[in-house]
């Protein structure tokens, strides 16, 4: 449990709960839970308003004035408030949606009856109207004071916040701006630096490309993200010589912190990103260890072994079949020049795991052994990375090899995971097969906070509030991963996933027509084909049979679509062949849970002596048994 923080700003009453806006609070059944400072402002906003409803816009100026920022902001926040407060958007007791328009509170605000922790009390308010203009003052509180320090010593400043800082990226002025890989290299390495200095909140690098080449104000960028300041630059490379200019920039008034050209050697790389990363820390006031910085475990020194790994990185991101296969050469190429570069051994394997995604099942048994000798010397080369202990754990929970995954998590969690958002997404998804939903819930809304704007980060949080009943934020979740423009084919199948769990016709039309707009190679036009046969169950019945004796490929499809259909038989040996564990927990499969069948399949994947020595989830518990291990599952 969070305890709130102290304040001297006065409380009020909605319902049962106490609401503390100085301490950014909620008292809620003996309990106290921390919401974010915006949130609680949000919260008093309403609450002034007196019953009233309170615009978006009128919301997004009181909350966030000056500031540009997207819908999918204030929606964090009222999400957030409705599970503080154990209120829901289809059966609203506290905040009720305005369809096009706002909000509104709807439970009656009323002075607090207890004293505050600083002995203060509500003035006496006998008119609603004198309430509100009181709560009013109170929401101006919150919004001047809970920004950041607003003194100029250290000793102004609130213990409780972390210095942060996001990396956008570098822009190319060379010639021709034909050095993108690099200078987007360049950027994702110094979060990789900054990343390792203890005391500093770094976002994560799919957040902070989101804004590669959009003309926004650092402040708004600033805001978005939720960080105190704003490292850019530009790089000019020519030939051997770079120009790298570089500046921190405080996003509370867009004023120059710190600054910096460099005209140097590309030999020297290296070193200016040291000297970079160095002087961020200084000019936030955090204390460097000898040594903290340096080359990163697994890195290297050679400037052509590092140029490779960037261009193969700059490839991999298209990720069809022939950008895959050139990645592999520039990867190997960085290995052949470097045969000590572990972080480049881990790129090669985390290539070969996913060849087969593109090139062919067919191939799997050959990607997967070269994968296994690239992951071995980078282990070899650089055992207490987090990057390629994430990528190694990645690997064992491919193969159901639970115990060994979670050995590689828990090297990472040595080396502070939850600033690796890699390290966290993995084990996140590791929790989320193992039908360990909360604990995975927990972990992916942590990275959300350090990457906010990662769609894919949306795409897997949906899947895990489904798996949970909690398809109203599910739903949520997948509108703000489809906002930010990234991993539509894949977060417009999730979206089919969840509404099928959800039993929602509505959303699984609109969900459908996305997918089919956005097919991927993969699906053999099974949505289009679902979509054509729209509520007519036989039809979707056959289309899936075929499938199913067509191709594994989309027995994923199968098992969530059969079994919300209710042909339980095929369900099952669509999940025996496949034995999917995404599907496994999701709602629209608790009949399959309950049969014998469904725990056989479970057995066959090893998860039981796993929970049996780590712990058990969410869906299944342990039976007395004299022998072997007995379980059952709802």
């Amino acid at each position: 449990m969070v305890k709130c923080r102290m304040g001297t700003r006065q409380d009020f009453k909605l319902g049962s709960h106490t609401v503390r806006p100085a301490r950014t609070c909620i008292e809620r059944d003996g309990r106290e839970i921390h919401i974010k400072p915006k949130s609680m402002a949000v919260l008093v906003t309403l609450a002034s308003a007196d019953g009233a409803v309170v615009t978006r816009n009128e919301l997004f100026d009181s909350v966030w004035p000056n500031c540009e920022v997207s819908d999918d902001v204030l929606t964090h926040s009222i999400v957030e408030l409705r599970k503080a407060l154990g209120d829901s958007a289809r059966d609203p007791r506290f905040i009720e949606t305005i369809p096009k328009s706002g909000f509104r509170l709807i439970t009656p605000v009323s002075p607090s009856s207890e004293p505050s922790p600083t002995s203060r009390r509500w003035p006496l308010l006998s008119h609603p109207a004198s309430l509100a203009a009181a709560i009013a003052v109170i929401a101006m509180g919150v919004l001047l004071n809970f920004d950041g320090p607003t003194g100029d010593s250290p000793a102004d400043a609130d213990a409780t916040l972390v210095p942060s800082v996001a990396v956008l990226p570098f822009v190319d002025l060379s010639l021709g701006q034909d050095h993108a890989y690099f200078v987007d290299g360049l950027s994702e390495e110094m979060i990789n630096r900054l990343t390792r200095i203890d005391g500093l909140q770094v976002t994560g690098r799919t957040s902070s490309f989101y804004f590669k080449g959009r003309d926004e104000d650092v402040r708004s960028i600033g805001a978005r993200l939720g960080v105190g300041h704003i490292l850019e630059g530009s790089v000019r490379k020519a030939g051997d010589r770079l120009r790298i200019t570089a500046q921190l920039v405080d996003v509370s008034n867009g004023f120059h912190v710190w600054s910096n050209t460099y005209d140097r050697n590309s030999a020297d790389i290296f070193q200016i990103q040291d000297d970079i990363a160095e002087a961020v820390a200084r000019a936030l006031s955090i204390r460097l260890s000898v040594g903290d910085l340096g080359t990163l475990e697994g890195g290297t020194r050679n400037v052509d072994a590092f140029e490779a790994v960037l261009q193969g990185n700059a490839l991999a991101l298209e990720f069809d079949a022939a950008s895959v296969l050139q990645s592999m050469e520039h990867y190997r190429r960085a290995v052949e020049l470097d045969p000590n570069f572990g972080l480049a051994w881990e790129r090669l394997a985390n290539i070969y795991r996913n060849a087969w995604l593109v090139l062919g099942r067919d191939e799997y048994d050959q990607w997967a052994e070269l994968a296994d000798e690239a992951i071995a010397e980078a282990l070899r080369l650089a055992p207490t990375s987090p990057y390629v202990l994430a990528t190694a754990a990645y690997m064992h929970a491919d193969r159901q090899q639970w115990p060994e995954a979670l050995r590689m998590l828990d090297r990472v969690a040595a080396v502070e995971s939850s600033k690796y958002v890699a390290a966290t997404m993995v084990y996140s998804d590791f929790l989320t097969k193992a039908g360990r939903a909360r604990e995975a819930v927990a972990i992916k809304e942590r990275s959300r906070i350090v990457d906010p704007l990662h769609s894919g980060t949306s795409m897997y949080l949906a899947h895990q509030y489904a798996m949970l009943g909690r398809t109203d934020e599910a739903f949520v979740e997948l509108e703000r991963g489809w906002s930010l423009g990234d991993y539509r084919p894949q977060l417009s199948v999730e979206g089919v996933v969840v509404a099928l769990s959800a039993g929602d016709e509505t959303e699984l039309r609109r969900w459908l027509e996305r997918a089919v707009d956005y097919q991927q190679p993969g699906a053999m036009g099974i949505h289009k084909a679902m979509l054509d046969a729209f509520g007519d169950r036989e039809a979707q019945l056959r289309i899936l049979e075929n499938a199913f004796a067509m191709s594994s490929s989309t027995d994923y499809y199968v098992i969530v679509w059969a079994a919300y259909l209710g042909n339980s038989a095929l369900a099952l040996d669509a999940m025996r062949r496949s034995p999917d564990l995404w599907a496994a927990w999701l709602p629209v499969a608790a009949d399959l849970r309950r049969r014998p069948e469904f725990i056989e399949i479970i057995r066959a994947t090893g998860l039981p002596e796993y929970w049996q020595e780590f712990g058990w989830g969410d869906f299944c518990q342990p039976l007395e048994a004299v022998s072997d291990i007995a379980f059952e599952c709802s």
